[in-house]
Protein backbone atom coordinates (compact mmCIF):
# COMPACT_ATOMS: atom_id res chain seq x y z
CA UNK A 1 0.00 0.00 0.00
CA UNK A 2 2.83 2.36 0.85
CA UNK A 3 4.51 2.00 -2.53
CA UNK A 4 1.19 2.68 -4.28
CA UNK A 5 0.98 6.15 -2.74
CA UNK A 6 4.64 6.82 -3.49
CA UNK A 7 3.96 5.94 -7.14
CA UNK A 8 0.85 8.13 -7.15
CA UNK A 9 2.85 11.01 -5.62
CA UNK A 10 5.39 10.66 -8.42
CA UNK A 11 2.56 10.66 -10.98
CA UNK A 12 1.07 13.77 -9.38
CA UNK A 13 4.43 15.55 -9.40
CA UNK A 14 4.91 14.80 -13.09
CA UNK A 15 1.39 15.93 -13.96
CA UNK A 16 0.14 12.47 -14.91
CA UNK A 17 -2.38 12.35 -12.06
CA UNK A 18 -5.04 15.03 -12.03
CA UNK A 19 -8.18 15.74 -10.03
CA UNK A 20 -10.83 18.38 -10.47
CA UNK A 21 -9.67 21.77 -9.11
CA UNK A 22 -10.25 21.94 -5.35
CA UNK A 23 -10.88 18.21 -4.97
CA UNK A 24 -7.27 17.47 -4.07
CA UNK A 25 -7.30 20.22 -1.43
CA UNK A 26 -10.47 18.82 0.16
CA UNK A 27 -8.94 15.32 0.13
CA UNK A 28 -5.79 16.65 1.82
CA UNK A 29 -7.91 18.33 4.49
CA UNK A 30 -9.79 15.06 5.03
CA UNK A 31 -6.46 13.28 5.42
CA UNK A 32 -5.39 15.83 8.05
CA UNK A 33 -8.57 15.18 10.03
CA UNK A 34 -8.08 11.41 9.74
CA UNK A 35 -4.42 11.68 10.81
CA UNK A 36 -5.47 13.64 13.88
CA UNK A 37 -8.01 10.97 14.85
CA UNK A 38 -5.49 8.15 14.26
CA UNK A 39 -2.98 9.97 16.48
CA UNK A 40 -5.58 10.29 19.21
CA UNK A 41 -6.27 6.55 18.99
CA UNK A 42 -2.55 5.76 19.02
CA UNK A 43 -2.10 7.88 22.12
CA UNK A 44 -4.94 6.02 23.83
CA UNK A 45 -3.20 2.67 23.38
CA UNK A 46 -1.10 3.48 26.46
CA UNK A 47 -4.27 3.11 28.53
CA UNK A 48 -4.98 -0.25 26.92
CA UNK A 49 -1.50 -1.50 27.77
CA UNK A 50 -2.29 -1.59 31.48
CA UNK A 51 -4.55 -4.63 31.87
CA UNK A 52 -5.80 -5.32 35.39
CA UNK A 53 -8.36 -7.58 36.99
CA UNK A 54 -7.21 -10.94 35.68
CA UNK A 55 -6.04 -12.12 39.08
CA UNK A 56 -2.74 -13.01 40.66
CA UNK A 57 -2.43 -16.55 39.38
CA UNK A 58 0.39 -17.08 36.87
CA UNK A 59 -2.16 -17.69 34.09
CA UNK A 60 -3.94 -14.39 34.87
CA UNK A 61 -0.66 -12.51 34.94
CA UNK A 62 0.44 -14.10 31.64
CA UNK A 63 -2.91 -13.28 30.03
CA UNK A 64 -2.74 -9.67 31.21
CA UNK A 65 0.76 -9.36 29.79
CA UNK A 66 -0.32 -10.87 26.47
CA UNK A 67 -3.26 -8.47 26.15
CA UNK A 68 -1.07 -5.52 27.17
CA UNK A 69 1.40 -6.32 24.39
CA UNK A 70 -1.41 -6.40 21.85
CA UNK A 71 -1.92 -2.71 22.64
CA UNK A 72 1.72 -1.65 22.90
CA UNK A 73 5.12 -3.25 22.75
CA UNK A 74 4.17 -6.59 21.25
CA UNK A 75 4.57 -8.01 17.79
CA UNK A 76 2.72 -5.61 15.47
CA UNK A 77 0.82 -4.10 18.37
CA UNK A 78 -2.04 -1.62 18.00
CA UNK A 79 0.22 1.40 18.44
CA UNK A 80 2.52 0.13 15.65
CA UNK A 81 -0.42 -0.57 13.34
CA UNK A 82 -1.82 2.91 13.94
CA UNK A 83 1.61 4.47 13.29
CA UNK A 84 1.74 2.59 9.97
CA UNK A 85 -1.74 3.84 9.07
CA UNK A 86 -0.71 7.40 9.93
CA UNK A 87 2.32 7.12 7.63
CA UNK A 88 0.16 5.95 4.71
CA UNK A 89 -2.43 8.68 5.22
CA UNK A 90 0.39 11.25 5.38
CA UNK A 91 1.58 9.95 1.99
CA UNK A 92 -1.96 10.26 0.69
CA UNK A 93 -2.19 13.85 1.96
CA UNK A 94 1.16 14.74 0.42
CA UNK A 95 0.02 13.30 -2.92
CA UNK A 96 -3.14 15.41 -2.86
CA UNK A 97 -1.13 18.50 -1.90
CA UNK A 98 1.24 17.87 -4.83
CA UNK A 99 -1.74 17.78 -7.20
CA UNK A 100 -3.11 21.02 -5.76
CA UNK A 101 0.34 22.65 -5.95
CA UNK A 102 0.50 21.86 -9.68
CA UNK A 103 -2.79 23.74 -10.18
CA UNK A 104 -1.44 26.75 -8.31
CA UNK A 105 1.83 26.64 -10.25
CA UNK A 106 0.01 26.37 -13.59
CA UNK A 107 -2.30 29.26 -12.72
CA UNK A 108 0.67 31.45 -11.73
CA UNK A 109 2.49 30.58 -14.96
CA UNK A 110 -0.62 31.34 -17.01
CA UNK A 111 -1.14 34.66 -15.23
CA UNK A 112 2.47 35.63 -15.84
CA UNK A 113 2.18 34.67 -19.52
CA UNK A 114 -0.99 36.70 -19.95
CA UNK A 115 0.61 39.68 -18.19
CA UNK A 116 3.65 39.38 -20.47
CA UNK A 117 1.50 39.31 -23.59
CA UNK A 118 -0.58 42.21 -22.29
CA UNK A 119 2.50 44.38 -21.82
CA UNK A 120 3.62 43.68 -25.40
CA UNK A 121 0.24 44.66 -26.84
CA UNK A 122 0.33 48.17 -25.44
Amino acid sequence: MESTWIELADAAASGELLLKRGTAQRCAEGCDRFIERLRELRDQTAELAMIEGLGTLPSGIALAEKFSKKASGGEYSMDRALADHIAVVEQMRDTFLAIEARYVSAEEANAAAVAGVGSQVR
